[in-house]
């Protein structure tokens, strides 16, 4: 009986120690949960550019002078980048908001183009209400010129919130610090801990970097394709500047829910304003036809059929991250669907062999 009652007591241990487990678990995804978008965040950063570390991990043997320089490389190509495009958004947004208070120069604004229409049609209910043309002209441009004073307003205050995002990109500076210096020793500990096979947990790490690979470089091919269509319509409607507007185009669509069309509406507005009107419906032709389609259809084939996974799966996975994770989600969703998609073909893997096979030896 005694041998009955071990086996009971190493069950009811078991599972005791099972439940503690669990619940340690859950304490700490509650401390760290205020933090999971900067996690998320370092561990993408670490993995696109750990190539970049490894090649100074070669010239560089210290492991803490290696890591602390490649972030520092990272984070000085992210805040290069953020402003040259705030810049060159804030230069755009400027010129808009001078050419409506600004004399044109042989050509008329759109303003002017909209008082002439409006003046006829004033004309025909001047019998019945007492509408002035000139108070007219003085209201359509006023709150033109309040519009776009409400748009820098917006960016102004998207700066304003620069200091929280400033404390969010800290933390995953710091946390992509210790990734890339302890990166592969965290793997080997998380591959211990998977109750996987050895060439089954090997199988999931090459997934997770293949998929985020394929995110991340089918996301710039896309922003830069996206660039170069958007800068060649620039350079043939004789927009100023237009190589310049082409990269300010590329890093926009970099951006999740701001796009193309933070560069494109500005640019159609400004030849509006001058009076090129079929030069403004041609980007606007150009911009939905061609640009804006670029990413919705390209982006889950480039995905897809890199780490031969279903367009159409791809594509719900895509928006679904997106609406769950925000931002983030255009990489998150894309590696939930391979993981899953990965353990299903390993349970019909252990089904086919008829059992579950025994742990082997972890990764080293």
């Amino acid at each position: 009986m005694s041998e009955p009652s071990n086996k009971t007591k190493n069950r009811v241990g078991l599972v005791f120690l099972l439940c503690l487990t669990v619940a340690a678990l859950c304490f700490c995804y509650v401390l760290i949960a205020p933090f999971l978008k900067s996690i998320v965040l370092s561990a993408v950063l670490a993995i696109l550019f750990y190539p970049l570390h490894s090649r100074i991990v070669r010239r560089i043997r210290n492991r803490n002078v290696s890591a602390l320089l490649s972030t520092c490389l990272v984070v000085l190509f992210i805040v290069l980048s953020a402003a040259f495009l705030g810049r060159a958004l804030a230069t755009g947004l400027r010129d808009i908001y001078q050419s409506l208070g600004s004399t044109g120069d042989g050509g008329e604004r759109l303003s002017l183009y909209l008082i002439h229409i409006l003046e006829r049609a004033v004309e025909l209910v001047s019998t019945y209400l007492p509408v002035s043309t000139t108070d007219l002209r003085s209201a359509t441009v006023n709150q033109a010129e309040k519009g776009v004073s409400l748009l820098l307003g917006l960016t102004a205050g998207a700066l304003g919130s620069f200091t929280a995002l400033l404390a969010n990109a800290l933390i995953a500076f710091f946390i992509l610090f210790f990734l890339l210096r302890d990166g592969k020793a965290m793997l080997r500990r998380a591959a211990v801990l998977l109750p996987l096979r050895t060439d089954q947990t090997r199988r999931v790490f090459a997934l997770v970097k293949d998929t985020l690979d394929a995110t991340v470089y089918g996301t710039l091919a896309i922003a830069a394709l996206q660039g170069a269509l958007a800068g060649l319509a620039f350079w043939i409607l004789g927009v100023s500047s237009a190589g310049l507007w082409g990269i300010v185009t590329a890093l926009c669509a970099l951006l999740p829910f701001i796009g193309t069309g933070i560069v494109l509406l500005p640019a159609i507005s400004m030849l509006f304003f001058s009076g090129h009107w079929i030069k403004g419906l041609i980007l606007v032709t150009w911009g939905l036809a061609i640009v804006h389609p670029v990413d919705n259809l390209l982006r889950p084939h480039l995905i897809g059929s890199r780490t031969k996974l279903s367009t159409l799966f791809v594509f719900f996975a895509l928006l679904g991250g997106l609406k769950a994770f925000g931002g983030l989600g255009l990489f998150i969703g894309p590696m939930i669907l391979a993981i899953t998609l990965a353990l299903l073909k390993f349970l019909r893997e252990e089904k086919r062999a008829g059992s579950w096979c025994a742990r082997e030896e972890p990764i080293h």
